[in-house]
């Protein structure tokens, strides 16, 4: 019975030894995906920094742009304003030259209408006016 025995011993130990083996491939492998593991975390943490940081350059963009935005439509209705502003100086104009025409057609001169700026004669009427007085004969 000791060769039995001895049997017995060498595969407790082979079998021992084998599962020794594969506990040690398992642990090595563990190791070795925890290592994988921790630069892929690394990496991934990485490109959330990244995606931050361009979260963070889009939105300062998008609130330079409606800035601008605001800007442009601030500038537009005066715009607008000034487009209604110099549609009424015209209708005023068009309306005054109608009378104009009315009036050298019919002979007569309605009284003038007062104008939002005063009339400043030119330079050429000014030399004009000067230049047609009577002069007394000697």
């Amino acid at each position: 019975m000791s060769e039995a025995d001895s049997t017995r011993q060498m595969n407790l130990y082979r079998n021992l030894a084998l599962a020794l083996s594969f506990l040690a491939l398992v642990g090595w492998g563990t190791a070795y995906f925890a290592r994988a593991s921790a630069a892929v975390q690394q990496q991934l943490r990485e490109e959330v920094a990244q995606l931050k940081a361009s979260q963070d350059q889009i939105l300062t963009e998008r609130d330079q742009a409606k800035a601008q935005v605001a800007q442009l439509s601030a500038e537009r209705d005066e715009a607008q304003a000034q487009v209604a502003a110099a549609q009424q100086e015209l209708t005023g104009l068009q309306k005054r030259l109608e009378e104009a025409q009315k009036a050298s057609v019919t002979g007569s001169v309605p009284a003038p209408t007062p104008s939002s700026k005063p009339a400043r004669p030119s330079e050429g009427q000014k030399q004009k006016s000067v230049s047609t007085e009577p002069r007394l004969p000697p």
